[in-house]
């Protein structure tokens, strides 16, 4: 009898150590929900753009979405796994609360994502938005030079050392375009008067008051007056500050030396001048 009550003794130990354990298993692997900070490099049917100062936050049920750009999404989690290397895959669908011109509309959608210790990635795709939208998703900080892609419009006026003022213009645009590297951009800019300029690989460098400042070496495919056209070294500088361009586009070998400014700090008063000259020759 005491035999039996040492034995039955120990079975119980077994099954309580093993039972402990089981237990710290599945606390170990039990998902814990997590919020984080995330960018967005956005494609539509119509181009691409990126967005900053997003949040996702995930839970075994619920993943959520925030940003001022792209609004508010909400998913049901189908699929929360965990996988051989200690990271998660994550599924589900819901709906994108987003703000157009026609108020605010929910449209069908679906996220998907990767959430391992160091690296955690999320794509969410709007089938009707756009022509199709996807946002890749990726946590931290935004690269420096995706922070200043974008289309930039403005004013333009040429010097040179033969004329000043030349050709004030309304209505130009400037490219920057964030590389597929995201350690540079490319910037374009076409003018009537003066050609197609391309800079590639332009670096930049982030400001403490917040601005950007970039500097680069290209070339400029200018109009000939015997037709077609003649290609010219160039250089371009410019900052970036508030959502706004301010930059020269210098080309050394035409008229003594020839510089466009792009939103300078005059323009308006050089605009102003010129049409109050040509309407007084009209």
């Amino acid at each position: 009898m005491k035999r039996f009550l040492l034995s039955l003794a120990a079975v119980f130990v077994l099954l309580t150590a093993f039972t402990s354990c089981s237990d710290d298993d599945n606390n170990d692997n039990k998902f814990t929900p997590q919020t984080y900070n995330t960018w967005s490099k956005v494609v539509f049917g119509y181009g691409s753009m990126f967005d900053a100062d997003e949040t996702i936050s995930v839970s075994e049920n619920t993943v959520t979405f925030h940003s001022k750009t792209w609004g508010d999404g909400s998913f049901n989690v189908s699929e929360l796994k965990l996988n051989s290397d200690g990271s998660y895959s994550v599924a589900g669908a819901g709906t994108l609360t987003m703000a157009g011109h026609g108020g605010t509309k929910d449209y069908e959608a679906s996220i998907t994502g990767s959430i391992a210790k160091d690296v955690q990635t999320f794509i969410i795709t709007v089938p009707s938005v756009m022509g199709g939208t996807v946002l890749n998703i990726s946590v931290g900080q935004m690269p420096v030079v995706a922070a200043v892609d974008g289309t930039y419009k403005g004013g333009t006026y040429a010097n040179s050392k033969y004329f000043q003022h030349y050709q004030p213009t309304e209505n130009e645009k400037v490219v920057v375009k964030a590389n597929d590297a995201l350690d540079a951009v490319n910037i374009s800019y076409t003018s009537e008067t003066w050609g197609t300029f391309t800079f590639e690989s332009v670096k930049e460098t982030k400001n403490e008051d917040g601005s950007y400042t970039l500097s680069g070496e290209g070339k400029t495919l200018m109009p000939s007056m015997k037709g077609g056209t003649t290609e010219y070294a160039a250089s371009f500088e410019g900052t970036i500050k508030d959502g706004s361009l301010v930059a020269t586009f210098s080309v050394p070998a035409v008229m003594g030396g020839t510089t466009v400014l792009f939103n300078a700090s005059d323009f308006a008063e050089v605009l102003a001048e010129a049409q109050s000259k040509k309407s007084s020759e009209e």
